[in-house]
């Protein structure tokens, strides 16, 4: 079974108006972030003008020494 977001204590959803006018930002806070947060989250939203969708991938390392570093 998936958990809902309010079923976590460590996730919160937030919303603001803005950065334009009619327009709303949203953002997910999650903390304290532990190993068994990481994975891919989505966001979908949809209004009367249609219908839009993102994800990301969360990685949670225990040191710095674990990220790889390009150039």
């Amino acid at each position: 079974m998936e958990l809902l977001p309010g079923d976590r204590e460590n996730l919160a959803i937030q919303t603001r108006g803005g950065p334009e006018k009619h327009e709303v930002t949203g953002w997910v806070l999650i903390s304290p972030l532990s190993k068994e947060d990481a994975g891919e989250y989505e966001c979908h939203a949809s209004n009367a003008k249609g219908e839009a969708t993102a994800s990301a991938k969360i990685h949670v390392v225990e040191s710095l020494q674990e990220i790889a570093l390009t150039k």
